[in-house]
Parts: structure tokens; C-alpha cells; sequence
């Protein structure tokens, strides 16, 4: 087990602390599952399993901070916007950083990484890579249907219809099966339990069903 996380460098301290005070802040009510501890959790947030996962791919010093900044970053656009929050996170992340002391090259950089998280996306470099891994760590974990949970009952508070059990489940098994890991230390540490957690829900479904006969 890993230590918990703290920022580690002298930029790192200040993103932290505008991190917390935003999403004290501004968050809105209704985010459930995109909330401060999905990005700040000192083991299971986006942040720490980023700074995990850099460390077990050994990426460079300067790498691993840029990583850890986009993390940071990745889903403050949840404040403006749900659908499509990547680019207003991005945005978010280049004016604050600029005021901070990151280079424009750094900052570019920090945005690519932030923008590569949408679903839509394929992520290219290595960073990239390691920044979507730990967005979705939480797929071959054990709390999983927890989170899947949070994530539901966010949707219900923004007043969408997830009433549906089967059509929920089945919503989710479609995300889980058509995602993958991408770096070597996230397929090693995860995949077997992924598998298992789309067993879950494959037998989930099944029950749903087979009540809905009886």
C-alpha cells in the first residue's frame, strides 16, 4: 500500500491549495461522484493514483509534476459545466497556471494531458496515458459498484431519469467492457479485478431480468 499524497514541489503546494478552495467553493450541489475526493483523495483520488502510477512507470521528475498539475486540473470544469467539461478545464488550468509560473510549453502540455480524458478521446503520450488510467483506476477496483452508485445518484440530482435498473447496469457494463488500461503497472494491478467487476454486473443484469419474469 502506498503512502497518502501531498504535493510534492513548490507549484504543487499552490495548485493544491486553489484545487480544495474551488471545489469548496464552487462545486455545485448535485455532483455526486465528480467531487472534490474523486480528484483529492489522499489514496483513491485522481491525483495520488496519478502520482502512483508515475512512479511505477517511472517517468521523469518534471513529467511526474506536469501529470500530477493536470490531475489536479482534470475535472474543474464540472464547476461551469457537466457534458463536455475537458476544454473549460482546460481553459481553467491555463489562466490559473500562467499566474502560478508554468511555461507556455508546460502549460500545453498540462492541457493535452487534461483533454485526453474525455471518453471520446484516445490518449497519444505517456503521460497521457497514465492521467486516463488513473481517472478510471476505480473500474478494477472493489469499490467499483459504490462508485457506479455516487455516479447514479449524481445523474438523479441533475434530474435525469436512472430509475432503470436494467438499463443503468447495462449502461455501465457497455463503458466497462469497451474501456482499457494503457499502461503495463495499471494492467497488472487491475485488469483481473476489472474482469471480475464486469462479472458482477453481467450477473446483476441477469437477476434484474430473470425478476422482471417472475
Amino acid at each position: 500500500m502506498k503512502n497518502n499524497y501531498t504535493a510534492h514541489t513548490p507549484r504543487l503546494k499552490i495548485v493544491d491549495q486553489y484545487i480544495r478552495d474551488l471545489f469548496r467553493d464552487e462545486l455545485p450541489d448535485g455532483i455526486k461522484y465528480h467531487d472534490a475526493d474523486h480528484t483529492l483523495h489522499p489514496k483513491r483520488g485522481i491525483v495520488a493514483v496519478a502520482n502512483d502510477i508515475a512512479l511505477d512507470e517511472n517517468i521523469s521528475e518534471q513529467d511526474r509534476e506536469l501529470l500530477i498539475t493536470a490531475a489536479y486540473f482534470h475535472d474543474t470544469g464540472y464547476i461551469r459545466e457537466y457534458d463536455k467539461n475537458e476544454p473549460i478545464a482546460a481553459r481553467m488550468a491555463g489562466r490559473i497556471l500562467k499566474l502560478i509560473g508554468y511555461e507556455p510549453s508546460e502549460i500545453e502540455k498540462i492541457q493535452s494531458m487534461i483533454l485526453s480524458t474525455d471518453l471520446a478521446v484516445e490518449p497519444t503520450t505517456h503521460v497521457e496515458k497514465i492521467l486516463c488510467d488513473a481517472d478510471l483506476d476505480h473500474l478494477g477496483r472493489k469499490d467499483f459498484l459504490e462508485l457506479d452508485g455516487r455516479l447514479r445518484e449524481g445523474k438523479s440530482a441533475r434530474g435525469l431519469d436512472v430509475s432503470d435498473d436494467e438499463k443503468w447496469y447495462k449502461g455501465t457494463l457497455a463503458l466497462i467492457k469497451n474501456h482499457k488500461f494503457y499502461t503495463e503497472s495499471r494492467k497488472k494491478l487491475r485488469e483481473k479485478e476489472k474482469q471480475e467487476n464486469i462479472q458482477k454486473l453481467v450477473n446483476k443484469i441477469k437477476d434484474i431480468v430473470e425478476s422482471k419474469k417472475g
